[in-house]
């Protein structure tokens, strides 16, 4: 795989997302929003990326991508809001980790990590979410 880098990975990862637009997520951003207004919203933005020396005419290029995924928690929104995110993440990595080339983009994606956060201060809206990390691999010619 030779044309792997950061855009194609996160647009591979957008187009996936979408796939779960509308009935599970309302929203996916190819970049981090700071003013969300639909909910749940996805927003994907880059983290990193590692290489290694592969063979005499490769390398093996390691990319990370966030995925954040948010719920309102303000009163205007479900009181059930934490339920319902849950069940909305579980949506999400079930859907990035069933697609292991990520629509063919890179060579494998490893299963998803993630941790909840909550932080009134990040966005304009008071919100909970989910920061996934999405791991993928793939040679690429030199």
């Amino acid at each position: 795989m030779s044309n792997l880098a950061y855009k194609p990975v996160k647009d591979a990862i957008v187009t996936i997302l979408n796939t779960l637009a509308p009935a599970t997520l309302k929203v996916v951003y190819s970049k981090e929003e700071k003013k969300l207004e639909n909910f749940p919203a996805a927003c994907v933005s880059y983290v990193g990326h590692t290489a290694e020396l592969h063979d005499s005419v490769s390398n093996r290029k390691h990319y990370q991508h966030y995925v954040r995924v948010y719920f309102r928690t303000d009163e205007t929104n479900d009181p059930d809001y934490e339920d319902v995110l849950g069940a909305v993440a579980d949506t999400v990595i079930q859907a990035l980790e069933h697609d292991l080339t990520l629509g063919g983009v890179v060579d494998w994606s490893l299963p998803t990590s993630g941790r909840w956060l909550a932080s009134p201060t990040i966005k304009e809206t008071p919100v909970r979410y989910l920061e996934l990390i999405v791991k993928s691999e793939a040679r690429v010619i030199r």
